[in-house]
């Protein structure tokens, strides 16, 4: 008998508990109904304060974390189920049901359903407490070269290609190599490259900067930091380059594509770990000459070398560029042979070929005659005789400065609102009354100069256009 009560106290408050709750939810009834009014009231000031910061986070440019926007819908669905049952008729029917009582079958689901909202709000609240609601999106613009023009595939560049992303996967391969004569192509193959690295999810990260003649450190440490998210506050080349090591680091794996190397580039300097500090960290570099890559260390086997265009390829660019005026009859073989006086240089080919197309028989036949006077010339010779003509072939002085005056302003790429205050500043602008009218023509002019491929896309976001370097050493030696 003892061991029978004993067994009965232990069982006990698990047994009445249960009933002890479901009774609560009927004597408890208005309790409940204000404890739940109450959590509402608190959860949808929190959803104000979070929407607040949801708001300025995104005028900042931010994306929204997805944990914080499963917590907004969440809060939406839960407060609507509150709502729904506080304007619930039935609410209306516990307090009699025809009888002298009050219904108490009602009023027991009524309670119970409101004590489980009231604990599923407090649960969302509890989980409202969020360090940053946003973060900064990883830019990637992929850049610029004489083929943007192009969307012609050719046989030599798609099997360097593979050759490219063949090394990158390569555990051995921490650095990597791609030189050639200026105008080949290089950057815009590389940056085809990094948009398939990106498809194919090779690297957790792809950036690309462009080093150039005169590197800027702060602005290549700029660049790479913007593509990851970063923002860089310290002021010294050497503290920017300690954050920036830590913020790549960080990635797992990452693509860091270095272009238009001039001179060995001081890795350490930029922020750059080594293979050794960061096995997952790859380079991909261009330049002009093997030499800047063999200082770089890039091993032999990782070196590639970006040939000029094949005759047939030379062709097929030129025809894609030209259009359907190299069939008329009367240009089809002086179109020929201008193709192959561009020497296979894809900056030659683009340029040409698209300032020729709108031009009548007595232009190709001068730019024939222009393009042999050099034909045994140097590559530089050749480029500088071939660009030289695109200039001339601009429609007008206005488009002309403005071209010229792209090549003279300081740095690698400008900013379209700082060309215009410029150009403005030295009324190359005709008959303009108002900024407006000023900023469309720029645009226009911009936009033409493009078309001919004597100006590049630069970065998108901030509205810069670039230069190819032959094409600025050309407009300042015409300047």
């Amino acid at each position: 008998m003892d061991a029978i009560i004993s067994f009965v106290g232990s069982i006990a408050p698990y047994a009445f508990a249960p009933i002890r709750r479901e009774v609560g939810y009927l004597i408890l009834y208005e309790r409940n109904f204000t404890k739940l009014i109450g959590c509402v009231s608190n959860l949808q000031a929190v959803r104000e304060a979070i929407n607040h910061r949801v708001e300025a986070e995104r005028k900042n440019g931010k994306i929204i974390e997805v944990g914080v926007q499963n917590w907004l819908v969440e809060v939406n669905e839960v407060i609507e189920r509150a709502n729904q049952l506080l304007e619930d008729p039935r609410r209306r029917e516990v307090g009699c049901s025809g009888w002298s009582f009050p219904n108490l079958i009602l009023r027991h689901q009524l309670g119970k359903i409101a004590t489980k909202i009231a604990n599923d709000v407090a649960g969302v609240q509890g989980r409202s407490d969020f360090n940053e609601v946003g973060y900064r999106p990883a830019l990637y613009e992929t850049g610029s070269s004489s083929a943007t023009c192009v969307g012609e595939k050719l046989e030599t560049r798609e099997s360097f290609k593979e050759g490219i992303l063949k090394a990158l996967k390569d555990p051995k391969a921490c650095k990597i190599g791609v030189f050639g004569f200026g105008g080949v192509g290089k950057t815009f193959l590389v940056n085809e490259v990094a948009e398939i690295a990106k498809q194919q999810k090779l690297f957790d990260a792809v950036v690309i900067a462009l080093v150039s003649e005169t590197p800027d450190i702060k602005e290549i440490q700029g660049v790479i930091a913007d593509m990851l998210g970063l923002t860089l506050k310290e002021e010294t080349i050497a503290g920017r380059a300690c954050r920036l090591k830590m913020r790549i680091e960080a990635e797992k794996t990452v693509l860091i594509i270095l272009d238009d190397i001039w001179k060995p580039l001081e890795l350490e300097k930029v922020g750059i770990p080594s293979n050794k500090e960061h096995i997952g960290c790859k380079l991909l570099m261009t330049s002009r000459t093997q030499d800047v890559l063999q200082k770089m260390a890039v091993q032999k086997d990782f070196t590639f070398r970006l040939e000029l265009l094949s005759d047939v390829e030379t062709w097929s660019l030129f025809q894609s560029m030209a259009e359907d005026v190299v069939n008329d009859i009367s240009l089809n073989n002086l179109a020929t042979q201008i193709a192959k006086q561009c020497k296979g240089l894809p900056l030659l080919i683009v340029t040409v070929a698209s300032g020729l197309k709108s031009k009548d028989i007595s232009a190709w036949k001068d730019a024939l005659s222009q393009l042999q006077s050099v034909g045994h010339a140097e590559m530089d010779v050749i480029a500088h005789s071939a660009l030289e003509l695109s200039y001339n072939w601009l429609a007008n002085d206005e488009i002309k400065a403005l071209f010229l005056l792209s090549a003279v302003l300081p740095g690698d790429t400008t900013s379209a609102n700082y060309l215009l205050k410029v150009a403005m500043g030295l009324d190359i602008f005709k008959n303009l009354s108002t900024v407006d009218d000023a900023r469309n023509r720029l645009h226009s002019i911009i936009e033409s100069l493009k078309a001919s491929c004597l100006l590049l896309e630069g970065n998108k976001r901030s509205q810069r256009i670039r230069m190819h370097d032959l094409v600025r050493d050309v407009a300042i030696s015409i300047a």
